[in-house]
């Protein structure tokens, strides 16, 4: 067993909430009960060591636009309080700092906010048709743009189009820690403790915030992070109060979320997406082109930068399919819901269940085969460049699709009375721009610095390896240490299926200053240190995955009874870890086609209020027969390795909606696809 999973599944990891500084106090923030409305009057508590409003704080989170866009876009961030105006139901209004968190909840049963309520607009959709939800604004569209390459020409020459329109449903993150932040001053340096998937990340958030310089800064994770998923990645409203309330009290401050608020806090809900493509071909099977809209919900505000989903799951749209035009309206819509983050795949799922239900539907048009028709069209290993400029790096794109074919062939002869589904993709692993090492001799050991953020990922057992190798020294005189900003100068974090891959090949880099700076040979009875940061561009790393759908007729039910993930890994580092990340990717993506939502009323109130309501799968009704197997081609980047974080999650959303549309012979247009919906009801 991996050495960092013994000792959480054992009960000696320690989590935010075991940490609790002497003298503490605890925040708490009470939110908007209704999704839209004019705030007429709050009224501040007279109990408890502080309260905090609009008044106090006047600053937004911030909302980062690159590449120009913030010129053709219409931007509205999001205030760390709501300054006149309520957006969302969860909408942080007032903070609260009492002397224990119990105390903070009986404060806030007495604190009475009285709004005038408007027409809240829930679906996006209906979002493009009405009044903006942001008076300054002209509409509720926050990004607008067409995409377009290639030859358009090549449009009037194709003989088949097959159209499709899915509806995603959001989806909460829910890792099983909440987010929790601990903070104190010490002179004019802010200390942090945080449950992070990334401490720079929190860092620059909060530098720009509060207009502090990031040297002032110091955040570190605690041993054990609970998840992600992508939803600790950044900074967060209730991060900002903390840090206001400990500097205004001159005591460390602590806020842990708790289950009820992370499904309705800014950030906490990834997917969204509403899509209408087509595709065009020749009678062949030829793929020329894809034409169509994407339109992402992005929630109340721009955040962060939700404002590319749109635009990511467009760029994407084509997968690993050599498509020589692309004509695609990519939408950010706002609506009255909490603003949207990222959930695991954050772009990709998404895309691959456009271009694979399309590729699939186009193979039933011809009567074609499902794999021969990705066969003809996948690309090569020689650097395709998308008609939307995404530049492919040579991969295993056809091995781990000829591997798929011998599981989906034998599957086809054992399930004749089963759906089974073939799928390729490929997702990009944001490696770029790349990521800081230090490596320091001391005390007879070597040990490396990284600022990455672990939440799950076995990091230590994993980059030990690779830092032996390299340095011709036992495992044992390894150390690997991660999670604060003290460790390197400039890092970036873990999201993206990135930090398996640049993590490994900045321990590589800094390995190798090291033995350089030695003349080639590793003395650990001598002092030395280094510091690097290894740069380079994303990768992709291609998969492909079959999955086995049983439908009960009479229910509607239906379950995953096999699943086959086959996925071009690179170099593995660490094969343990590298199955975990895959099955347990994969068990989030059949959630999402199976039972996983989050919904609203009319009135935009959420309908669950309970991690059991919105619809993680349960032990009975997760795929039990999960089979990874691997490809291995190297990638450029120093440890040869490729990020398979978001690999299972963006294979089994195409994968098992496809196999359930081959059980039940139906052609679905929304996620989730419920009992009723299989049953026609």
């Amino acid at each position: 067993m991996i050495k960092e999973h013994e000792r959480i599944i054992t009960g000696h990891s320690t989590y935010i909430d075991d940490i609790t500084p002497s003298n503490v106090a605890y925040l708490y923030v009470i939110r908007s009960r209704i999704a839209r409305g004019i705030i007429k009057n709050i009224s501040r508590p007279t109990k408890g060591l502080l309260s905090l409003t609009w008044d106090d704080v006047k600053a937004y989170i911030p909302a980062r636009f690159f590449g120009g866009m913030e010129r053709n876009s219409q931007i509205a961030r999001m205030p760390v309080l709501a300054k006149d105006r309520v957006n969302f139901v969860g909408q942080p209004v007032l903070a609260v700092v009492a002397e224990d968190r119990y105390e903070t909840e009986d404060i806030a049963e007495d604190v009475s906010i009285d709004y005038e309520e408007l027409k809240p607009v829930v679906d996006v959709e209906d979002a493009l048709n009405v009044e903006p939800i942001h008076p300054e604004l002209k509409s509720n569209i926050s990004v607008d743009q067409l995409l377009e390459g290639g030859d358009l020409r090549l449009k009037e020459k194709a003989e088949v189009v097959v159209r499709r329109k899915i509806k995603q449903s959001r989806v909460v993150s829910n890792p099983l820690e909440p987010k929790g932040f601990i903070c104190w001053w010490e002179g004019d340096i802010l200390n942090i403790y945080v449950s992070t998937q990334a401490p720079f990340g929190v860092r620059n958030d909060l530098r720009e915030i509060l207009g502090i310089p990031p040297e002032k800064i110091r955040v570190l994770s605690p041993p054990n992070v609970g998840g992600g998923f992508g939803n600790k990645s950044g900074g967060y409203a209730e991060y900002v109060l903390a840090s206001l309330a400990s500097l205004k009290l001159h005591r460390p401050i602590k806020w842990i979320e708790t289950r009820s608020e992370i499904l309705n806090n800014a950030q906490s809900l990834g997917r969204g997406e509403v899509s209408d493509m087509k595709l065009y071909a020749t009678k062949q099977g030829e793929i020329l082109g894809m034409e169509g809209t994407v339109i992402a919900n992005i929630g109340a505000y721009d955040y962060g930068i939700n404002y590319f989903a749109s635009s990511f799951v467009a760029r994407l749209s084509n997968g690993p399919y050599k498509v020589k035009f692309a004509s695609i309206r990519a939408m950010s819509v706002f609506t009255n819901t909490p603003p949207m983050g990222f959930y695991r795949g954050a772009g990709r799922p998404e895309a691959a269940l456009i271009h694979e239900t399309l590729v699939e539907d186009l193979a039933d048009e011809l009567g074609m085969d499902p794999v021969e028709i990705r066969k003809k069209n996948l690309v090569d290993d020689s650097g395709y460049v998308t008609p939307l400029g995404l530049k492919f790096d040579p991969a295993g794109y056809h091995e781990v699709l000829n591997k798929a074919e011998n599981y989906y062939r034998k599957m086809k002869e054992i399930h004749k009375d089963k759906g089974v589904s073939i799928i390729a993709f490929t997702e990009i692993v944001r490696a770029s721009p790349g990521e800081g090492a230090r490596a320091k001799i001391h005390g007879g050991k070597v040990y490396f610095y990284l600022g990455l953020g672990p939440h799950g990922q076995a990091y230590a057992s994993s980059f030990k390896g690779v830092a032996s190798q390299v340095l011709g020294i036992d495992e044992d005189k390894i150390e690997i240490i991660t999670g604060s900003t003290d460790n390197v100068k400039e890092g970036i974090g873990s999201f993206g299926s990135r930090g398996g891959t640049v993590g490994s090949s900045a321990v590589i880099a800094a390995a190798e200053e090291l033995l350089k700076k030695m003349n080639g040979k590793i003395d650990l009875s001598k002092e030395e240190e280094v510091e690097v940061f290894y740069k380079t561009d994303d990768i992709f790393a291609p998969g492909a995955h079959v999955a086995v759908v049983d439908v009960d007729k009479e229910t509607g039910l239906f379950k995953v009874i096999e699943y086959y993930a086959v996925d071009d890994v690179g170099k593995t580092l660490n094969k343990e870890e590298v199955e975990g990340q895959i099955i347990g990717g994969a068990l989030q993506g059949a959630s999402q086609v199976m039972i996983e939502s989050m919904k609203y009323d009319e009135n935009g109130n959420p309908l669950f209020s309970s991690i059991a309501d919105c619809g993680v799968l349960s032990a009975t009704e997760a795929p039990r027969n999960i089979h990874v197997d691997t490809v291995e081609y190297p990638s450029g980047v120093l440890s040869h390795s490729r990020g398979v974080g978001e690999a299972g999650t963006t294979g089994a959303l195409p994968a098992v909606f496809i196999a359930l549309e081959k059980a039940t012979k139906k052609k679905y247009s929304r996620l989730p696809v419920d009992p009723q919906i299989v049953l026609g009801i």
